[in-house]
């Protein structure tokens, strides 16, 4: 499993890099994480992120002066402020997406029908186990600072 989980973590990182602008893999988190939400707030990104607030608030400064997120005042409550992607944000987070795709197809094309099959059952199940234990109120994996 360590073996699998590291080669799949490997072939994750090498198509996240050259990716333009070029940002830290935290910075990357963060973005995915935008992505994902399509908007949150700041204390919503730092639970995701596994991060304290202050920061993530730095974070979300550099992520900013990168120009691929914006703050803006929320619509139910003005004194909230949200995070969503630019379209540069956007744009950034579509090519990592499909870079990855490119890269696990890949691999995928070496497998047999039924290995890949049996892949997908596995890491479906996986997946929803996986989500289950983070929503039970215990994180899966990360930091306490961005």
């Amino acid at each position: 499993m360590e073996r699998v989980l590291s080669a799949t973590a490997l072939l994750w990182n090498r198509a996240d890099q050259g990716l333009e602008p070029a940002i830290s893999p935290i910075q990357l988190r963060a973005v995915e994480v935008i992505a994902r939400f399509g908007w949150l707030n700041l204390g919503r990104l730092a639970e995701e992120l596994g991060a304290i607030p202050s920061s993530t608030s730095r974070l979300c400064d550099r992520l900013e002066a990168a120009g691929l997120i914006v703050r803006e005042t929320a619509r139910v409550d003005r004194r909230e402020i949200v995070l969503r992607l630019t379209d540069q944000g956007e744009r950034l987070h579509a090519e990592l997406v499909r870079r990855r795709r490119a890269a696990v197809r890949d691999v995928l094309a070496q497998m047999s029908p039924t290995s890949r099959g049996r892949l997908l059952d596995a890491l479906t199940e996986f997946g929803q186990a996986g989500e289950r234990r983070e929503h039970g109120g215990r994180g899966m994996l990360g930091s306490r600072t961005a």
